[in-house]
């Protein structure tokens, strides 16, 4: 009888668990979707409080710096943080709530910082230094089959199972078409305080590519990445997401994935994505 009971009693909390996991996963879909009435509103507001609005995630941040232009929200690098921090935090703006959350947000990339110097720095490391895999020289992109492949020297050295941009198909051709691009392109730098964890920056768009909207007098767009998850969201909630097309335009892998493709791909390996 007691067993009976506690079967039963562990089956309910199994259940009741899947379901906090699949509201909480619900609630981060949610959460990267756009709504227009709360934006507005979301936006006076934080420019009430001296913030920057950050219309990739729809919220306010006070670690960006505003252009003026449809760009919006331009995430500060880790030494104009910090410079911010402690050179008009400490003076003029020592009482302003602009600076208070702006010293929040430095802790939080110190510790962030910390956490990945753990991992990559010394975990990462070791296996990479223990293991026989080389350097990649060439990534190749299959769209279709949503693959990505390292190689050196003709042979594959690591596969992964990506996610492209929410409009797949096609070669993309213009700024916010939800497509990834297909061509021939180079790793031309990369971003350890990305918004996705981390991510290495694709040449998109080539000269063909400008070539193209220039004719058709449209924007190429550009900013297109190999990255990791939305630092908003925790990891195990989003490997639910991860199994769609979500990006807009990027190709996506999980964030223990960049981290290994980070240690073996360098700046300047070409990148061939097909159709």
């Amino acid at each position: 009888m007691i067993k009976k009971i506690l079967k039963t009693t562990l089956t309910l909390i199994k259940i009741i668990f899947k379901l906090c996991i699949l509201l909480l996963a619900v609630f981060g879909i949610i959460n990267l979707l756009p709504n227009t009435d709360k934006t507005f509103e979301g936006i006076d507001l934080c420019a009430d409080d001296g913030g920057v609005w950050d219309k990739e995630y729809n919220l306010c941040r006070f670690d960006c710096q505003y252009t003026g232009s449809d760009d919006g929200c331009v995430l500060l690098t880790d030494e104009e943080l910090e410079e911010y921090v402690n050179g008009y935090c400490q003076n003029e703006g020592k009482r302003l709530y602009r600076c208070k959350m702006a010293r929040l947000e430095w802790s939080k990339r110190v510790l962030r910082d910390q956490m990945n110097n753990l991992k990559s720095q010394s975990e990462l490391q070791e296996t990479f230094q223990n293991s026989d895999e080389k350097s990649a020289d060439n990534i190749i992109v299959e769209k279709k089959m949503r693959k990505m492949y390292l190689m050196n020297n003709g042979n594959i050295i690591k596969e992964y199972k990506i996610s492209l941009g929410s409009n797949p198909i096609g070669a993309k051709q213009q700024e916010n078409d939800g497509k990834t691009p297909e061509g021939q392109y180079v790793i031309e730098t990369r971003n350890s305080n990305s918004k996705f964890h981390r991510s290495l920056k694709i040449s998109y768009p080539n000269d063909e590519d400008k070539k193209w909207a220039k004719e058709h007098n449209v924007s190429a767009g550009g900013d297109i990445m190999i990255h990791g998850f939305p630092n908003l969201v925790p990891n195990f909630l989003f490997n639910y997401i991860h199994k769609s097309d979500w990006t807009q335009g990027c190709i996506a892998v999980t964030d223990e994935q960049i981290e290994e493709i980070w240690m073996l791909v360098k700046n300047g390996t070409p990148i061939e994505i097909r159709p």
